[in-house]
């Protein structure tokens, strides 16, 4: 069995990173409360943190993620949330099961396949997804937040870090979504303009 990579990182996940990603999480769950999307599936849940912050908006959200560390340290919280080990190519969800699906800073992570296989999943048991990650600097303002973000991703790991580099070239979260031939509903800045979160559904041409 392939070691848990979060397994060092698990119990300090929180501590660490939440003054930097609460932002993000807040802004999804504002996302799904306007725009009606009331059940959701965090697909890469991690301590589930996310999970609790869309149900303190009024959003029913069930977690899912591979970590064994992530998931201990997540219902060993005073957190009371649904949550189940899964892997997020391969969802133990009926088709159209969530009105969206949520893919947060996960899949600068996969390589390619996996990113991509996790995406089509997601839009089997949804028909829209969130998708919060790393973008292109479109402008100059852009480029200081751009270029910071490469510290964090080479501090995770060189495998990490080359899965980064590689959704960057190929356009990443807005590259991805356009290859993948979905609709961006919905525009969202994060990261000072490192990042964005999309409200996407298939293209009807492409479904």
């Amino acid at each position: 069995m392939t070691a848990d990579p979060y397994a060092r990182i698990a119990e300090w996940y929180d501590l660490l990173l939440n003054p930097v990603l609460d932002g993000v999480r807040r802004t999804v769950a504002h996302v799904c409360r306007a725009e009606g999307l009331l059940r959701v599936l965090d697909a890469c849940c991690g301590t589930g943190r996310q999970c609790a912050v869309l149900r303190g908006a009024g959003v029913a959200c069930v977690g899912a993620d591979l970590s064994p560390a992530m998931l201990g340290a997540a219902r060993a919280s005073p957190r009371s949330l649904p949550l189940l080990r899964a892997d997020a190519r391969v969802l133990p969800f009926a088709d159209g099961s969530f009105d969206a699906v949520v893919l947060s800073l996960a899949l600068h992570e996969m390589p390619e396949a996996t990113g991509n296989a996790a995406l089509a999943e997601a839009l089997r048991v949804a028909p829209r997804v969130l998708l919060a990650d790393y973008r292109l600097a479109e402008r100059n303002l852009d480029l200081p937040a751009a270029l910071f973000v490469h510290l964090p991703e080479r501090l995770a790991g060189a495998e990490h870090y080359r899965n980064f580099r590689g959704f960057m070239a190929r356009g990443g979260v807005e590259g991805l979504a356009h290859r993948a031939g979905l609709t961006v509903i919905r525009r969202e800045r994060l990261f000072g303009g490192a990042g964005a979160l999309l409200l996407a559904e298939r293209n009807s041409r492409t479904a």
